[in-house]
């Protein structure tokens, strides 16, 4: 798969749109398709770039879009509208046979199903709906003195790519639990005969550390706006 074609995935899968071929350094998205809420992607490969406007922005626009784009940073600055993000291609499925081992060691990684409400209303209150909701599996959770540590799950989900969501109880992080829930997810989504897909923001080192751990490697660097600020996370 070529980082062109990980970039449309990840863009429909976030956005929920369908976009034509991503071919050329320029390409305007089709009037006739839905439209994402930002005017300008703009991507950058290990050898060259592509940039995608909506079909609605005047040409007078596009130089100074460009330029805001240019001078955006990793953290979000409103003057300029445009944020930073990093997308990651998934490991080699051989690279991923077997789970991170969690710390502590009498933890187990695994599906969550409707017996689990309660450990996810525990970790999260009113959030066993959304968990188990069948457009957000497969949820993965990683279970710890009989309660969760940690749970993975698709926060977006299409016919062709999933993109992972994490979430991991304050005092879990940094023992593993996130990896091994990820590496869990990740091998999930494979055996569904999908593409997982790993993004955050730029600014967002820990999340960027935790994708790198479970075997994930940066492959797109984008900047996108103008739009509002990002949530926290």
């Amino acid at each position: 798969m070529t980082d062109r074609e990980l970039l449309r995935l990840h863009l429909e899968a976030v956005w929920t749109i369908s976009l034509p071929a991503l071919d050329g350094a320029s390409v305007e998205l089709p009037a006739s398709r839905a439209l994402p809420p930002w005017s300008l992607y703009q991507a950058q490969f290990a050898q060259d770039m592509v940039t995608l406007w909506r079909p609605d922005v005047a040409p007078e626009r596009r130089a100074d879009l460009l330029e805001r784009a240019q001078r955006a940073g990793a953290a979000y600055d409103p003057a300029l509208g445009m944020r930073r993000e990093v997308v990651l291609r998934p490991p080699d499925a051989l690279a991923v046979d077997q789970p991170a081992l969690p710390t502590p060691p009498q933890a187990t990684v695994r599906a969550l199903s409707p017996d689990d409400a309660p450990l996810l209303e525990a970790f999260e209150a009113g959030s066993a709906p959304y968990f188990l909701d069948r457009e957000h599996a497969p949820c993965i959770g990683v279970i710890a003195d009989e309660r969760l540590a940690s749970v993975a799950h698709s926060s977006r989900r299409t016919a062709a790519a999933c993109e992972m969501g994490i979430n991991t109880a304050p005092d879990a992080r940094r023992r593993g639990c996130a990896t091994a829930a990820t590496i869990a997810w990740t091998q999930a989504i494979r055996q569904e005969g999908l593409l997982p897909i790993y993004s955050a923001f730029a600014y967002n080192s820990a999340s960027l550390r935790l994708a790198a751990k479970a075997g994930y490697t940066s492959r797109i660097k984008g900047v996108y706006g103008p739009i509002g600020a990002p949530q926290e996370g």
